[in-house]
């Protein structure tokens, strides 16, 4: 099932339709003028994913040697500050 809304009614309130999880069926003068699908997100999966790379990030960290991605960094900063003259 479907909610109904006008146009203005969904720009107002579309925060609120983002966060549901059924259709909106937008409509301007009576006539349908658009259908707003919510995609919900899996959080879970989102966090798991980036713990995920967080603990790749540290794997690589450590096999590199922090002290020499700092120091790659810190070089590639200086580059680019001259390069652009600063």
């Amino acid at each position: 099932m479907s909610v109904t809304v006008g146009v203005r009614e969904f720009r107002q309130g579309l925060a609120e339709y983002i966060d549901q999880a059924e259709p909106v069926m937008v409509t301007r003068h009576g006539q349908m003028v658009g259908l707003f699908i919510p995609v919900r997100r899996d959080r879970e999966a989102e966090v798991a994913a980036y713990a995920e790379a967080a603990k790749r990030a540290n794997a690589l960290l450590a096999q590199l040697g922090a002290d020499e991605v700092v120091a790659e960094f810190q070089a590639l900063r200086k580059a680019d500050s001259e390069a652009r003259g600063q």
